[in-house]
């Protein structure tokens, strides 16, 4: 069959006329594929940016968490060994009141032993006991200098410790900052200025939510003063030393009296250890009276006396001694467990109250260190973020030519070419993070720790507790950003601020 040349070139010139709408269509499906392609990327980034500063920020905001409770540590650290100088300092006291007591040497004792006719119960145990308090006294007045010494020092160093990581913490946050944005994303950084300029605040409000105290030297009231004297702190025979195993009582006839006769004699003791007004050391006072009497009946009438005197007494005390600065000690204990006033005791009270404490155990540095505690001790009546520390916020930045876009891997340009579009082509973002205070059994309060239901927060003796630096419950989350922060970052980026 032939066919019409005509008709020929009409079938050529139909498929010359398809080519052009191919390669439109080709070149509009490539451009939509490379922005697809390149929106993905972005947004991967964008998510990868935010999760790393979600990670520093927790991080930082762990590192807070961390000096508030190594502050509570080494605060309740401090008080468990100032509660062992309060012990020494009662133990020293009490033994050289003990072996004055059970020195054979008092009047009353050759009285007794020279009229009783049974005085053997008086006078042995102070024979037999005698030597081996003595021994006991010389051993003890060694151990009780060495444990004074070295509590105290060991407070002093927990003291400083405890100050030089809080300081420390401001050029902590910058550094724990960067690594692990590091650790998260190889091309992001902590933006360059931050920490110097926007995140300068809040650093410095960090860094200021505690505050050092330094008791010693002072009078009035202090909160590390009132949990060591605290009567739940301080244990009975450091408040008050009352009747221990001393003689037993003594009741005979009176060997010379011709008629009816009694002599009876009981020594009765009392002791305490106070901290000083001025916190500078704990000082103890043990005194023991002979309280008792005798009487011989003869035909045409009576005699006798009491027998009443100071049968030993001892003091001990920490810090400055040489003399008692007052009778009055820190958190309302008075007269050294009531020595100074009983009439059973107050005889070789005032006589060791005269005479002072006796050199000190420990020196003149001795007593309640420096501490922190919070600048601002809160409660809910502050707010539901009252158990808060101040708010880390984190900006992390990273260059958009790390972001393996078509651009970056050079599969497109001339009209393909898609840019990325950042702000000067960098990713930006920011999180915050801050610590919070919560007791762990109540995790029903909620993981954010907001006080939301107080009823949830109760101990066992229904009281709640509120933030301190006394009990190391402090833990890290994050929290939302403040608006300031977040438009800040949107002009230094727009800026182009490093």
């Amino acid at each position: 069959m032939k066919v019409h040349p005509e008709r020929l070139r009409g079938r050529g010139r139909q498929r010359g006329q398809a080519l052009p709408f191919a390669l439109v269509f080709l070149v509009v499906g490539a451009a939509a594929l490379y922005l697809a392609f390149n929106a993905a990327q972005l947004a991967h980034a964008k998510t990868k940016e935010q999760d790393t500063a979600d990670s520093a920020a927790y991080s930082v905001g762990v590192l807070q968490a961390r000096d508030l409770n190594f502050a509570a540590y080494t605060n309740r650290a401090m008080i468990a060994n100032q509660v062992a100088v309060a012990q020494m300092v009662s133990i020293k006291s009490y033994v050289d009141e003990l072996a004055g007591t059970y020195a054979n040497t008092h009047r009353f004792d050759e009285f007794i032993e020279s009229s009783a006719a049974i005085s053997e119960p008086w006078i042995m145990p102070k024979e037999t006991g005698g030597p081996l308090l003595n021994a006991a006294k010389s051993a003890l007045d060694i151990a009780t200098r060495l444990a004074t010494v070295a509590l105290d020092g060991f407070d002093s160093v927990l003291s400083t410790e405890q100050a030089a990581f809080h300081d420390s913490i401001v050029l902590q946050i910058p550094v724990v900052a960067e690594e692990v944005a590091q650790a998260n994303e190889p091309n992001s950084h902590v933006t360059k200025t931050y920490f110097a300029t926007r995140g300068a605040l809040a650093l410095n409000s960090t860094f200021n939510f505690m505050k050092r105290n330094t008791p010693a030297g002072a009078t009035g009231d202090d909160r590390f003063a009132d949990v060591v004297t605290d009567k739940t702190t301080l244990d009975q025979f450091v408040q008050q030393r009352g009747a221990n195993i001393r003689d037993p009582f003594v009741a005979s006839i009176i060997e010379w009296c011709p008629g009816a006769s009694f002599i009876g004699a009981d020594n009765n003791h009392l002791g305490g250890t106070q901290l000083r007004q001025d916190k500078r050391g704990w000082e103890g006072l043990d005194a023991t009276d002979v309280n008792g009497g005798w009487i011989c009946y003869f035909e045409i009438g009576a005699v006798g006396g009491p027998i009443i005197d100071a049968a030993g007494s001892g003091g001990a005390a920490d810090g400055p001694a040489g003399s008692y600065p007052g009778t009055s000690g820190y958190g309302g204990y008075d007269n050294f467990g009531g020595s100074l006033t009983s009439v059973l005791t107050r005889i070789a009270a005032r006589k060791q109250y005269t005479q002072g404490p006796g050199s000190s155990l420990s020196s003149d540095n001795a007593g309640l260190q420096p501490y922190l505690e919070l600048a601002t001790l809160k409660t809910p009546a502050n707010g539901t973020d009252f158990n808060r520390a101040p708010a880390i916020t984190v900006e992390v930045q990273r260059p958009s030519s790390s972001v393996s876009t078509t651009d970056q891997i050079k599969i497109a340009s001339g009209q393909l070419q898609v840019t990325d579009g950042t702000a000067n082509n960098q990713l930006r973002a920011v999180s915050s993070a801050s610590a919070y205070f919560i007791r762990p059994a109540d995790a029903s309060a909620g993981a954010a720790g907001a006080l939301i239901n107080l009823v949830n927060w109760r101990r066992s003796d229904n009281r709640w507790e509120y933030p301190s630096l006394f009990n190391p419950y402090w833990q890290s989350s994050l929290v939302d950003t403040n608006l300031a922060a977040v438009e800040a970052a949107d002009l230094a980026q727009s800026a182009g601020a490093p």
